[in-house]
């Protein structure tokens, strides 16, 4: 593959990188990112992750049984306060005291990490196959990656989070690509074991989604912006789809 092939994996890891870089500089329009954000995380389990997982079920109530268990499961966690003790307070762009939070606050992040690493097998796998078949996977993966990228940086501000640890977690977002790229180079994930760890995250990026960022986002003040922002979203991620089939 060589040169040509290394190229194109780097476009992807410098893709979510920029992405991330979006909401860093300009931190002033996070509830604006967030809404986008929400509109990529359901796009994203909808459109692509659960199309994909459902392929590999012979019976696709059993996959859709996968998806409502993990969404169920994410919202019990959190309407028992595990995962998200405290609203996001959009609302104060400059709260007056300073607070720490659990690592579980940023579980829409962490989410976006392992799926980080499924597209890095993903990638791996179009390098298999040779170069036209990763030339049409990176950049399609380019482009979902810069969405990807915004997204993990807007969910890390949205708590309130220093910016350090914001770049920290894009970085880490980069990083699993990569991991996952390579894993996928030695070890072939089974298709079966992909297919459920697609549907698993897919009800938990739908429950972040639409029962938590969206509703959140629901105030007289900034709505149609915030309504808008979250459609271009879902079709930042149709669009990508798309291209990826």
């Amino acid at each position: 593959m060589g040169l040509a092939g290394g190229g194109l994996v780097l476009a992807v890891v410098l893709a979510t990188l920029l992405g991330g870089v979006v909401p860093l500089t300009w931190e002033r329009h996070s509830r604006l990112f967030l809404a986008f954000s929400a509109g990529t995380l359901v796009g994203l389990a909808l459109g692509e992750l659960v199309p994909e997982g459902l392929g590999s079920f012979a019976d696709p109530h059993q996959g859709a049984m996968l998806v409502l268990l993990a969404f169920v499961t994410t919202m019990a966690l959190d309407k028992l306060h595990i995962l998200h003790p405290h609203p996001h307070g959009l609302d104060a762009q400059c709260p007056t005291t300073e607070h720490t939070h659990p690592p579980l606050a940023m579980h829409g992040a962490v989410g976006l990490l392992l799926h980080s690493g499924l597209d890095g097998l993903a990638l791996a796998a179009a390098w298999r196959e040779g170069l036209p078949a990763l030339v049409a996977v990176a950049t399609a993966l380019s482009a979902h990656k810069f969405a990807d990228g915004l997204t993990t940086v807007s969910l890390v501000l949205s708590h309130h989070h220093r910016r350090s640890q914001a770049t920290q977690v894009l970085l880490a977002n980069a990083g699993l690509l990569l991991a996952g790229f390579f894993a996928g180079l030695g070890v072939p994930v089974p298709e079966e074991g992909m297919a459920w760890m697609l549907l698993a995250l897919a009800g938990f990026f739908l429950y972040l989604g639409a029962s938590d960022l969206i509703p959140s986002l629901t105030t007289p003040r900034c709505r149609k912006r915030d309504v808008i922002a979250t459609a271009l979203g879902v079709a930042a991620v149709v669009l990508v789809s798309v291209a990826l089939h």
